[in-house]
């Protein structure tokens, strides 16, 4: 039998128990931490199974990413899946306890991570909700990513996954967790005579262009309309 059929009988028994999923990962990686520092190895030729992703970033994720790009772009860097492991660390001198609230942050990820310009410093975490984030055990994993936030002190910002966003209300927000004495953000104006200042389509990347609705309740009004109307129905509201 090799290695990866006995981890995967492992796993199996190891749920059977009760164990979570994250509590199953720690007790195979310390297993095999065990057996590589005694000169264990699985027998065979190594395997290499790994495939790159094709969904890096979901519709919702890549459809927030072109509209923060753009809210953000002059004054911040954008990161998007972040790992806490590599954003935070643990501060201790008992080994147990680092090991273990290490192991808290290491599978979990921040979905944007927005960085000063010029130094590349933290600035702002974002999290982007959608139905998955009423779970139960979805919510209890927020409520700890929200303190470990807050302990080191840098600030969280959930956002509801939407259809449309508005720029200037995202950056409204943003402005309201960022300390603006520490960086310096342009002030943008964003309206139908700023044809300078257009966003990119949240649904495929193409510069927007300014429409008028033509019948309905919003007849006569304008918002930002994709070019490749109608393969491509990417609107966004204009303030």
């Amino acid at each position: 039998m090799q290695s990866q059929e006995k981890y995967s009988l492992l796993r199996s028994i190891l749920r059977a128990l009760g164990f979570s999923s994250e509590a199953v990962d720690v007790i195979i990686e310390r297993i095999v931490d065990f057996l590589s520092k005694i000169g264990w190895r699985p027998t065979g030729q190594p395997e290499y199974p790994y495939l790159l992703r094709d969904d890096f970033l979901s519709p919702a994720e890549q459809s927030f990413y072109l509209i923060l790009k753009h809210t953000v772009s002059d004054w911040a860097l954008i990161f998007p899946k972040v790992s806490l492991g590599d954003l935070f660390y643990v501060k201790s001198n008992d080994p147990s306890k680092y090991r273990s609230y290490t192991n808290k942050i290491d599978r979990k990820h921040v979905d944007f991570l927005l960085c000063d310009l010029k130094t590349v410093r933290p600035l702002l975490g974002i999290e982007l909700d959608d139905k998955s984030h009423q779970k139960r055990n979805r919510r209890e994993r927020d409520e700890f990513v929200e303190k470990v936030y807050k302990a080191a002190k840098l600030p969280l910002v959930r956002i509801q996954v939407r259809r449309t966003y508005s720029t200037s209300d995202l950056d409204s927000l943003l402005r309201q967790h960022i300390d603006l004495n520490k960086v310096k953000i342009p002030i943008h104006s964003v309206n139908s005579e700023d044809q300078s200042f257009a966003p990119r389509c949240p649904k495929c990347g193409n510069e927007m262009v300014v429409r008028t609705s033509k019948s309905g309740a919003k007849q006569g009004k304008q918002f930002w309309g994709c070019p490749d109307y109608p393969r491509c129905r990417g609107i966004l509201k204009i303030d």
